[in-house]
């Protein structure tokens, strides 16, 4: 191997990023979280600085940053079970409408949640993108938990 291919590999290397899984190895969730037909996960990824910035613009930091793999269906064609999420576990709160990962209860949920305001305070809608799937409300007393805001996904396909 030549000199300059040592070089570059090195500088790649110190320049590399991990990104680890939010489930613990035996696929259960933190905080005896239960993740519904979970097919498996994905464990870490390693991705350069400069695809960190150049594709995750908006998150709290590198160290707040997860993966956590699709489950369910309920969110296709967004993402299929078995697909990567990339999860900013930097936000604790639904801010703003986005696609959220969180918990009722010890049930785990990835779906799209809207903040509306009523009279008797602020309730949630969970929607999501598969249509066979109804929409829920989380109110203030049900035992919510925002675990992090989903900020990228990646939709798989077969061929």
């Amino acid at each position: 191997m030549s000199k300059l291919a040592t070089v570059s590999r090195l500088k790649v290397r110190n320049d590399v990023e991990t990104i680890y899984q939010y489930a613990d190895v035996a696929g259960s969730m933190g905080h005896g979280l239960t993740l519904p037909d979970q097919p498996g996960t994905i464990e870490r990824w390693s991705v350069s600085r400069e695809w960190l910035s150049k594709n995750v613009q908006s998150n709290t930091g590198i160290n707040n940053l997860c993966i956590v793999t699709g489950f369910g269906p309920s969110m296709q064609p967004m993402f299929n079970p078995g697909d990567p999420l990339l999860v900013d576990t930097g936000v604790k709160a639904v801010i703003a409408d986005g696609i959220y990962f969180f918990r009722v209860g010890s049930e785990g949920f990835v779906k799209q949640l809207q903040k509306i305001p009523t009279e008797n305070g602020v309730k949630y809608v969970a929607k999501s993108k598969n249509l066979d799937y109804d929409p829920f409300e989380i109110t203030e007393g049900m035992d919510f938990e925002v675990l992090g805001k989903v900020i990228r996904v990646w939709c798989g396909t077969n061929f």
